[in-house]
């Protein structure tokens, strides 16, 4: 709720990036998906929920990949009740030859065989033009960030972050998500946790924090620039098309929390205390101080 598909919307118009579709793809960092299986699945609690105890080898875990590549991930829906799975971009065809040479190849190298499966499951996906960066949007990258510089060191990382308040208010509506204030504020909270976690040992030369209300109200230029220069683009003129159009400066209500929560003074005070917390943990919650600001 931070702009991933904001930032996935306007780069996916530059022509050596495509954005997946869908922007979702599940199947690299979910449980039991490529991470789990040529890395291990993280944490006992993990490893028993997806081995029932049964073992820890690749070849153990391929099973359980196989099945979401065969179900949850490719026929699945989304939030608003739309088909979103891999079946939208790829055939069905090349996703059973792709893991057909997964299998092949997984007791001998279950990285390298991982990594060919990723790379070609990107070039599988319908509207490849060889473009020299591919985008996956679902918001678990950045908690799992860590794993998945191993897994592919050459990875990009742009963790957008947002006002917690808008992202906390912003969940409430949603169906998946906490309905209850308070709990809004807590589950944003242990998002950032997370996502500290996630990249604590990434090199810094990998990540990129980009505020939301920089890229589209603040300072749009300089974050606009940022991006190019953290992907080493030149601009690109149906990019800043897209940029200019597409992503005015009203499209992100600074401070629209407010209507959207029942009481916004208990909702700051609980939002303050948080902000506290992560501070005192030594992790950055990215206060804009908005309504300061504004």
């Amino acid at each position: 709720r931070s702009g991933t598909t904001v930032i996935a919307g306007l780069l996916h118009r530059h022509p050596q990036v495509r954005a997946s579709w869908p922007r979702e793809v599940k199947f690299v960092n979910k449980e039991g998906g490529l991470l789990d299986l040529v890395l291990g699945p993280e944490g006992a609690k993990a490893k028993r929920r997806l081995l029932g105890g049964s073992g820890s080898s690749p070849r153990d875990r391929l099973a359980a990949f196989d099945a979401g590549m065969r179900g949850p991930w490719w026929l699945r829906t989304n939030r608003l009740g739309r088909d979103s799975g891999l079946h939208l971009s790829i055939d069905e065809t090349e996703r059973d030859r792709l893991l057909a040479e997964l299998d092949h190849h997984l007791d001998a190298d279950p990285l390298g065989a991982g990594r060919a499966f990723l790379t070609g499951m990107a070039r599988a996906q319908r509207g490849d033009a060889g473009e020299q960066m591919w985008i996956d949007t679902s918001p678990p990258n950045i908690a799992n960030a860590s794993r998945i510089h191993r897994f592919w060191p050459q990875t990009r990382f742009i963790w957008m972050v947002r006002d917690g308040r808008s992202t906390a208010a912003s969940v409430i509506a949603e169906r998946w998500g906490p309905d209850d204030p308070v709990e809004a504020i807590t589950w944003w909270e242990k998002r950032m946790r997370r996502a500290h976690q996630g990249l604590s040992t990434v090199p810094a030369t990998s990540i990129l924090i980009l505020s939301l209300e920089d890229l589209v109200v603040l300072d749009r230029e300089a974050s606009y620039q940022r991006v190019l220069d953290f992907l080493g683009l030149s601009d690109d003129p149906t990019m800043r098309a897209f940029f200019n159009d597409q992503m005015p400066a009203e499209r992100v209500g600074l401070d629209k929390w407010r209507s959207r929560v029942p009481d916004p003074a208990a909702f700051e005070s609980e939002y303050r205390m948080a902000v506290g917390r992560l501070e005192a943990d030594g992790m950055d919650p990215y206060d804009r101080g908005i309504d300061r600001v504004t």
